[in-house]
């Protein structure tokens, strides 16, 4: 029972912060496939220096005040 509750939460989480995101990318006036394009261009520059997770990166936008948080999990320093 207790994974059933633990299961609805997060996915209530997960469906929470879909919908900030969204509202966000709306008032910013960008679009969910732009903060995707977003996503893959900054991993495709990260990448050149340092190995990454590129399923855990995530983005952010806030609009008080207006900034990109991203968060990029570094797995290693890519080789020279």
């Amino acid at each position: 029972m207790r994974a059933f509750f633990s299961e609805k939460n997060r996915s209530a989480g997960y469906a929470r912060d879909r919908m900030k995101l969204l509202l966000v990318s709306e008032r910013i006036d960008c679009s969910p496939q732009m903060m995707k394009l977003l996503r893959n261009d900054l991993i495709h520059a990260v990448k050149k220096y340092v190995v990454i997770d590129e399923k855990r990166v995530t983005i952010q936008i806030s609009q008080e005040p207006p900034v990109l948080h991203a968060v990029i999990p570094v797995l290693k320093k890519r080789d020279a």
